[in-house]
């Protein structure tokens, strides 16, 4: 379905190394049958997001991506992980890439690990902030994650539809986040082991756990 009628899928999930957050998503992500999905895996394939999905195709060239999309068709099933070099200026390259296939393949899922590797708080490149703009419409679920989130995109934390944080060690990143959560740094920098703050944007609700 396309359209802006469709209810905003946009989630950002947030936290320090070996707090919960990848376990967090993967809980919400997979209780619903995914067709097709794209995802961003820069320590793939230490996270291994490739076992999510049977049949998944890990790809280090937007090439591969395109070549994967085109041939699903419309329609068609695929599952795509792909795992960046880790040079920044080459990474962002590809990273609007992607985002670009991924606007013009329509209803997928979109999960992109470590935002702030490839966006900053005053910049992302053009193929994300259209993602992230224009997705609803054509039926893409976004999630994006980070250790850092005083390091990644702001755009993108404001049209969150949901905002999961876990412990973050650094005092800035707590500050980032209790703003956008609507509560005081001080309740997101207590926060440890798998302790959690989540807000729902839709209908403003805070819940904790």
């Amino acid at each position: 379905m396309i359209g802006n009628n469709q209810v905003a899928e946009i989630h950002v999930v947030l936290g320090s190394s070996g707090g919960g957050k990848t376990t967090q998503a993967r809980g919400k992500i997979m209780k619903k049958r995914r067709r097709r999905t794209i995802v961003w895996s820069p320590k793939e394939p230490i996270d291994n997001y490739a076992s999510w999905w049977p049949g998944s195709v890990v790809c280090t060239t937007t090439a591969e991506v395109l070549a994967i999309v085109q041939a699903a068709g419309k329609r068609g099933e695929f599952h795509i992980v792909f795992r960046p070099s880790l040079n920044r200026s080459q990474d962002e390259a590809q990273f609007n890439v992607v985002c670009r296939i991924a606007l013009a393949a329509h209803q997928l899922l979109f999960v992109v690990d470590e935002l702030h590797t490839v966006t900053k708080p005053s910049h992302s490149v053009d193929g994300w902030g259209k993602l992230v703009m224009m997705g609803r419409g054509y039926g893409i679920e976004i999630w994006g994650m980070s250790q850092r989130p005083a390091s990644m995109d702001k755009d993108f934390m404001g049209n969150a539809s949901t905002i999961h944080t876990r412990r973050l060690s650094y005092p800035e990143d707590a500050k980032t986040v209790a703003r956008s959560l609507g509560v005081k740094p001080a309740e997101v920098s207590a926060l440890s082991g798998y302790m959690w703050i989540e807000r729902n944007n839709q209908t403003g609700e805070i819940s904790r756990g």
